[in-house]
């Protein structure tokens, strides 16, 4: 980029065949060999080339030849058009004045560039000289679009009224002197009124003429102030606006609706307690007496009793001689019913004995719902499990999960330890021969002790089909809390 000391002319071109087609090349600036510029302290010197674009334009900026500072002084630019489809290059000298900020090849090339010592210098335009004489006004063309020697124009031609239409029937009326249409334009009308509800003369109608009333007929039809039958509401006169306490009523939002949604605010006692047929639905629902009775467990031992929110079964039920052991890479699955909305914080497990230090790191207990999603799952169990001669392990979900009331699986993978001897001993059910008797279920009803039918896991499923889980003779008991 040039100095902003040094002024620049901007130099535009545009090459076309004859046929206007854009021409291709190249148009080159070159100035003396090497130029110096005092004030800028620069060298400038060798071509500069521009290429006609797909237009056949060129523009370029170039410093102005007689800019103070040059040296030499007095200096032009040799321009070397280089043109395809030419037979020749052509090559002529042109100066830059820096007064012209644009030039225009076509106006300062030369004629005839090989005449001897010819410069083009682009200066600014003259003044405009004066308007010359008017000249003699030409022949006429047409006239209306009509071209022929002789031409003759009727009304029609020019959108006017033919003059033997006017005031004549079907054609249009003339104006008289006074600016109005003359009466003998004017259609006849029939003449003048001659009778008024059969009166003639200067007539003047009664309301009984005109079916209307008498004022004093019309003021019988309105009553009059002191006329009317009421004479106040509730005590009251004039504008009336009654509220529920002056008609003994309750105000709409201080009565219970028999119907639609309704929040009722303070404590309310009734005479006789209010019933329903339904079931709660939700946590905050009131309840029957029925239905609480059908899913307590009154006077009995309860999941609540001891601190968890639900379990497998009573563990005073567990099973006194004999212990399970979960072969390796197997999931089994420990059914636990929510008779309410819970938030599961924990799984627990309890372990009658367990010589420690057997489990792997890809050992788990988790969390399913009765669709078989996992929602919950414990840290690896080889750190949470230790050695033990009978201990109840509350183990944390990695997250509390918000569970509706349901009924839900304890999930349970075990790897590392021998399957029967020194891994962990899990609490299981009282059992009727080989089969604990607490697997008992209607057909096609929620499987309560169960595993997955793969084998070799080491890390719980995020999910599964219920419907593929396989009933199992373990027992293992488990809670939540």
């Amino acid at each position: 980029m040039l100095p902003p000391s040094i002024p620049t002319v901007r130099v535009s071109a545009r090459y076309l065949t004859p046929d206007g087609t854009p021409m291709s090349g190249s148009v080159e600036f070159r100035p003396p060999s090497l130029l110096t510029h005092s004030t800028a302290d620069v060298f400038v010197g060798g071509p500069t080339v521009a290429r006609l674009d797909g237009e056949g334009r060129i523009s370029v900026v170039l410093p102005a030849t007689d800019a103070p500072g040059w040296n030499p002084v007095d200096w032009t630019y040799q321009v070397t058009e280089k043109l395809g489809g030419l037979g020749r290059i052509r090559s002529y000298q042109i100066a830059l004045p820096a007064a012209q900020a644009t030039v225009d090849l076509a106006d300062s090339a030369p004629a005839d560039p090989n005449t001897p010592h010819y410069v083009a210098v682009p200066g600014p335009p003259g003044p405009a000289g004066q308007m010359g004489p008017a000249g003699p006004a030409g022949p006429v063309r047409s006239v209306n679009g009509r071209t022929t020697p002789d031409i003759t124009l009727s009304a029609t031609d020019v959108s006017a009224v033919a003059a033997n239409q006017v005031g004549v029937a079907g054609g249009v009326a003339a104006l008289g002197p006074d600016g109005k249409v003359p009466a003998a334009q004017l259609p006849a009308t029939g003449g003048a009124v001659a009778s008024v509800n059969g009166h003639t003369g200067v007539v003047n109608l009664t309301a009984a003429e005109l079916g209307a009333l008498t004022p004093a007929a019309g003021d019988l039809r309105y009553l009059g102030i002191n006329a009317a039958p009421v004479k106040t509401v509730n005590g009251q006169a004039g504008t009336v606006q009654l509220t529920a306490a002056d008609v003994s009523a309750v105000a709409a939002d201080a009565a219970v609706l028999l119907t639609g949604d309704q929040t009722v605010n303070g404590a309310k006692t009734f005479a006789t307690p209010p019933s329903t047929a339904a079931n709660p639905a939700t946590a905050n629902q009131l309840a029957r007496r029925g239905y609480v009775d059908s899913v307590s467990a009154a006077g009995t031992w309860s999941p609540a009793s001891m601190g968890f929110s639900g379990w497998a079964f009573d563990p005073a039920a567990s099973s006194a001689n004999s212990v399970q052991y979960c072969i390796n890479g197997w999931v089994y699955l420990i059914g636990i019913p929510l008779h309410a909305a819970t938030t599961v914080k924990n799984v627990v497990l309890y372990v009658p004995g367990y010589v420690g230090g057997t489990l792997a790191a890809t050992s788990f207990a988790g969390l399913y719902t009765s669709a078989g999603v996992k929602v919950g799952q414990t840290g690896a169990l080889n750190t949470a499990l230790t050695a033990t001669e009978g201990k109840t392990f509350v183990l944390p979900l990695t997250a509390q999960y918000n569970a509706a009331p349901g009924n839900y699986w304890v999930g349970l993978v075990v790897n590392g330890p021998s399957p029967n001897s020194n891994g962990p001993a899990f609490m299981r059910g009282a059992s009727m021969g080989e089969t604990p008797g607490g697997s008992a279920r209607m057909p096609g009803m929620f499987i309560r002790h169960g595993r997955l039918p793969t084998t070799g896991q080491t890390s719980l499923p995020a999910s599964f089909t219920p419907s593929t889980v396989v009933p199992d003779s373990n027992a293992i008991w488990a809670a939540l809390s």
